[in-house]
């Protein structure tokens, strides 16, 4: 193999292989997320609890778990009801959070794909 393949080769695994290993930072959830239609606030306040509210939910707790590209996302609220989690994909770009919704319903949240602005 001439010194030219090899570096091709060491540049394709670099550009290839490496992004996919990346580790997403939990810590860019942290904080307070408002929908932009302002129906829903999410606040993340750890790497696996959150807080929602919304017309009829105040304060409500979920557990969540962040994959390379989906959220499973679970109610564990005041309400004590036994509701089986639900994964969603998501992504953010820049200030804003989204989440698609609509694959299957997610207790608390409208079948939709919801996006929430950092503040």
């Amino acid at each position: 193999m001439s010194k030219k393949n090899k570096v091709l080769l060491i540049l394709f695994v670099i550009l290839v292989v490496f992004p996919g290993c990346r580790k997403f930072d939990q810590n860019v959830l942290l904080g307070t997320w408002i929908s932009t239609d302002t129906v829903d606030t999410l606040e993340f306040v750890d790497d696996s609890n959150f807080y929602m509210s919304d017309i009829g939910l105040r304060h409500d707790h979920f557990d969540y778990h962040l994959d390379k590209d989906s959220i499973e996302i679970k109610y564990r609220g005041t309400l004590m009801i036994y509701v089986l989690p639900t994964k969603h994909k998501y992504y953010i770009t820049d200030n804003t959070l989204t989440i698609d919704f609509r694959n299957k319903i997610c207790y608390g949240f409208s079948q939709n794909e919801i996006s929430f602005v950092k503040q």
